[in-house]
């Protein structure tokens, strides 16, 4: 594998344990707010609550950490697809055997 593809897999992968760790921590304090306020769940709708409240924050690391995953990946099909133009333009080499 190419040293930059390395590199940009390197990049989502650790975006993608950020996310992942990220949305278990919000899923979690939803789930203890739910607790709190049973009538929220009933009804099919959340409240993240007001600026600054531990829910709205968990939620908006979740949010940010999508954000930076979605961007590592679309930097990371960018520099594959540079890397195929570049191969595409290369002659191909083309080798001759003979038999004895």
């Amino acid at each position: 594998m190419h040293p930059d593809l390395r590199t940009r897999r390197s990049v989502v992968f650790r975006a993608r344990l950020a996310y992942d760790e990220a949305d278990a921590a919000y899923r979690a304090e939803v789930r203890r707010a739910a607790e709190l306020v049973p009538e929220a769940h009933r009804r099919y709708y959340w409240s993240i609550g007001n600026p600054g409240s531990p829910v709205r924050r968990l939620y908006e690391r979740r949010d940010r950490a999508l954000q930076r995953l979605n961007v590592a990946l679309v930097k990371l099909e960018a520099a594959r697809e540079r890397m195929a133009a570049r191969n595409a333009r290369l002659p191909a080499t083309r080798i001759l055997l003979l038999a004895r």
